[in-house]
């Protein structure tokens, strides 16, 4: 009884060991990141503890050395709601490779290093993670920041004794950290200089003189830096108050004198009115000709010899034939 116990033990051991054997074995290795050159982080070297990288950089994911002639390798993402997704399925019998639909012209995956290269987008960020039928390597924490744009600095006055805000505002991307300048210097230990909402505002009491100069604000976060300038010429009030009535008077002139000259020049273009046979009024063209009814005429003044007074004669020009008719008086006065 207590052999056949013993031999049952046995066999039972010798049935977990075979099955154990049969199950493909799955070793928790490190999945090793790096960014590839130009981008706006500093860090490039490869790491397997995480990464931080830059929107619109390229990041290349590598397996750990692995070796094994049929199967299936997958690169998945997980994201902060813990959904697993399948960046891109290989088969390598086939040699075939099925990527997700999101990542369509965003990944370039290696038949031979098994890598994965990543153009990265904002929503990039997140766990990633190399498997084969018979290895699964650690999550690995890719973090995606959006690089700094150009700052917009701005200030409200200029004026000696007021108060003046410089604004520094980034269009685009988070900014970690605001530094100031003055004429490419750090700010002088000064009690009117103050910093407001993470240093983004600074604001100096009862500006002087001697506050002109060139300000900097410089803006950085972890994958990028960037800066803009802006320069403040303190004015005193009473030159303020001069230059505005000067340029009142300059204004008045300029005015006075371009009505002058448009007066002028109507009075030549028009020296006097026609009245040409039948008393209508005709309207004066350039050179002393008038326009009317009897078509264009030529009205000039002179002396008549036998009264010795001015009066007006008038040449008929380009005048329609039936128009001597209903004026008779024009058509002799031509003649």
């Amino acid at each position: 009884m207590e052999r056949s116990g013993a031999q049952l033990l046995v066999c039972f051991l010798l049935t977990v060991l075979i099955w154990v054997h049969e199950i493909p074995a799955v070793s928790f290795t490190r999945v090793t990141a790096r960014t590839l050159s130009p981008c706006y982080s500093a860090n490039l070297t490869p790491t397997s503890d995480g990464l931080i990288s830059a929107v619109g950089c390229t990041v290349v994911f590598s397996p750990p050395g692995l070796n094994f002639s049929t199967g299936i390798v997958r690169w998945d993402y997980k994201n902060v709601s813990s959904t697993v997704l399948s960046i891109m399925v290989y088969f390598k019998e086939q040699s075939k490779v099925d990527l997700h639909p999101s990542y369509n012209g965003n990944v370039e995956f290696s038949k031979t290093h098994w890598t994965l290269q990543i153009k990265l987008r904002l929503g990039d960020g997140g766990m990633y993670r190399f498997r084969t039928n018979s290895h699964e390597t650690q999550w690995f924490q890719l973090e995606v920041i959006e690089p700094l744009s150009q700052p917009e600095l701005r200030s409200n006055s200029s004026l000696v004794g007021s108060t003046i805000e410089f604004v520094c505002k980034v269009p685009v991307g988070k900014v970690d950290s605001y530094q100031w300048k003055k004429d490419g210097k750090r700010l002088p230990e000064d009690s009117r200089f103050l910093l407001f909402q993470n240093d983004s505002i600074l604001c100096i009491l009862n500006t002087a003189l001697s506050d002109n100069g060139v300000y900097t604000c410089e803006v950085s976060n972890q994958v990028s830096w960037n800066e803009t300038s802006l320069k403040l010429g303190i004015q005193n009030p009473s030159n303020v108050v001069v230059g505005v009535v000067v340029g009142v008077i300059v204004v008045i002139v300029i005015f006075v004198l371009v009505a002058v000259l448009y007066v002028s020049r109507k009075r030549l273009k028009c020296p006097t009115q026609c009245f040409c046979g039948d008393s209508d009024l005709r309207h004066c063209l350039p050179g002393g000709r008038s326009s009317g009814p009897g078509g264009h005429v030529d009205c000039r003044e002179q002396t008549s010899p036998s009264s010795g007074t001015p009066e007006t004669t008038v040449a008929l020009l380009d005048r329609n034939p039936l128009d001597s008719e209903r004026h008779p008086n024009q058509a002799s006065a031509a003649s």
